[in-house]
């Protein structure tokens, strides 16, 4: 991997770790001062808003890097005007959209989220559509240019900004009643949206550059090359949507009422999905600067450096999820204890885990397939994966309860995931084999985990506080882990198991 897609990683990630551990943080203020039930309607409005932002703005921070680091892999490219064509398509789409949305913000609040109390909340959100979809444009600018530092910040500065509006409103205004639930989330996100716009803004560079080249294409025909890109982003967001929106309705044919059902729903996408998605901030960080770096190669005709990059990434993050997936079943139970006081957020965190490797993948692999204009494939495979996911949790959560949300995830991610693989095996002739991919790392973390459990035992590490003792042994076990990897990497151990 390029020393340059490595250090733009770290530096993402790094800025991503920040931003989750303090939402987690919040998280866990706004339950105790709110209870889960306010959480799972959070969780509900926010599943909405990031519904309307994905159709406002029509994926134009894929479009946006990808096209533009394309034209910058051209000899005769323009990528600035290529970013204009993305400015006005996203403001046109946006602005269309937030007139929609205040329109239909009554049959929104009574039909979608059932509450008929936040139709002023849902018209305040159409105002920040536009800011949205711009932001994501100039990001999208920014990340084709290599300039992930820009984005970075605004990004930061937009989540500090509505972490200080949610948290004042969960201690003082909504308990209070000066402010609802819905009001709370439509200001600050009005106001987060507003400064990470303004800081982009400000940041683009005042004399145009790389403007060199010849425009080849029309806006009309540019709008035309939007549209797999475009439905790349509908198809999963609106079956997520429904997915999301199920998940309350099954819990309560499984047998709970209205407000365990919300409950429920709260614990799960605040809780248990975070921290499973939380190590993957690396991956999702690699994801954004993989489809601009492939895209670029790809125009240029570079195939052995894409076909290096794509190796290693892959291998590296098999190696990274097996690891978590490790942590995470030996003490799911007891970070979902510290985070909630539910315990099935524990037991659910540590009956998903072996599906982490396969998410993760989702992202490394996603951004590889957009990377090469793969659009329609991730589409359709988008979207047997949602009719998989809805379709088992129809099935399993009336009978199963809270775990039929599990087997969910699990078939969904493992089918779907495996037609990716395939999918860029074909492209670049890459043989993800078992034995080439897997059987090190799942040996290697076997010996680690009995080694750990072994010094666990020996230094009598569970008389530790609990974050203590985590702590240690995820040190104990992840130096071990690297050096068992070395180890056969050393002695070739690979290799011969591949012959």
């Amino acid at each position: 991997m390029e020393k340059n897609v490595t250090k733009d990683t770290i530096f993402l990630t790094l800025m991503q770790l920040t931003t989750q551990i303090l939402s987690l943080i919040l998280n866990i203020f706004i339950t105790r001062m709110l209870g889960s039930e306010n959480l799972g309607l959070m969780s509900l409005i926010y599943a909405f808003f990031t519904f309307a932002i994905i159709i406002s703005n029509g994926n134009i921070f894929v479009s946006t890097s990808r096209f533009v680091a394309e034209e910058k892999g051209k000899k005769d490219g323009c990528p600035e005007k290529i970013f204009r064509y993305s400015v006005i398509f996203s403001l046109i789409l946006s602005i269309s959209s937030a007139i929609v949305v205040f329109i239909a913000a009554r049959p929104i609040s009574n039909e979608i989220i059932k509450n008929p109390s936040c139709v002023t909340a849902v018209r305040m959100l159409a105002f920040s559509l536009p800011a949205a979809a711009l932001g994501s444009c100039i990001k999208g600018y920014f990340h084709a240019n290599r300039k992930v530092i820009i984005p970075a910040v605004s990004e930061a500065a937009a989540f500090l900004i509505k972490s200080f509006i949610m948290a004042v409103s969960a201690g003082i205004l909504i308990p209070r009643h000066i402010f609802s639930v819905y009001t709370a989330i439509a200001m600050s996100t009005i106001c987060s949206e507003s400064v990470c716009l303004i800081i982009l803004i400000v940041s683009l560079p005042k004399k145009k550059a790389n403007t060199y080249g010849k425009i080849n294409i029309s806006f009309g025909k540019y709008v035309v090359k939007l549209i797999p890109v475009i439905l790349n982003s509908y198809i999963p967001c609106i079956l997520s949507t429904a997915n999301d929106a199920l998940v309350p309705i099954t819990l309560r044919q499984s047998g709970c009422n209205t407000s365990e059902a919300l409950s429920y729903y709260g614990i799960f996408e605040a809780v248990v999905l975070p921290v499973i998605f939380f190590p993957s901030m690396l991956l999702s960080c690699l994801s954004m600067i993989l489809v601009p770096e492939i895209s670029k190669h790809r125009l240029s005709g570079n195939k052995i450096k894409n076909l290096d990059l794509i190796s290693d990434v892959v291998s590296k993050t098999i190696i990274y999820s097996i690891f978590i997936v490790s942590i995470l079943a030996t003490y799911g139970t007891e970070i979902g204890a510290l985070i909630s006081a539910e315990t099935s957020a524990g037991k659910m965190i540590a009956l998903l885990s072996p599906v982490i490797p396969f998410i993760y993948l989702e992202i490394v692999l996603e951004g590889i397939i957009k990377g090469l204009g793969k659009h329609s494939f991730s589409s359709v495979n988008y979207l047997a994966e949602y009719i998989i996911r809805i379709s088992v949790l129809l099935i399993c959560v009336p009978i199963m309860g809270f775990y039929g949300i599990a087997v969910s995830y699990y078939l969904s991610n493992i089918a779907c995931n495996i037609a990716r693989i395939n999918v860029i095996s074909k492209v670049y002739d890459i043989h993800f084999t078992f034995s080439g991919y897997l059987l090190t790392p799942l040996i290697s973390i076997l010996i680690s985990w009995q080694i750990s459990t072994m010094i666990n035992h020996i230094l009598h590490l569970n008389n530790l506080n609990i974050i203590l003792q985590m702590s240690v042994y995820t040190v104990i076990s992840l130096l071990i882990y690297i050096s068992v990897l070395k180890f056969f990497k050393n002695t070739n151990f690979t290799a011969r198991h591949s012959l």
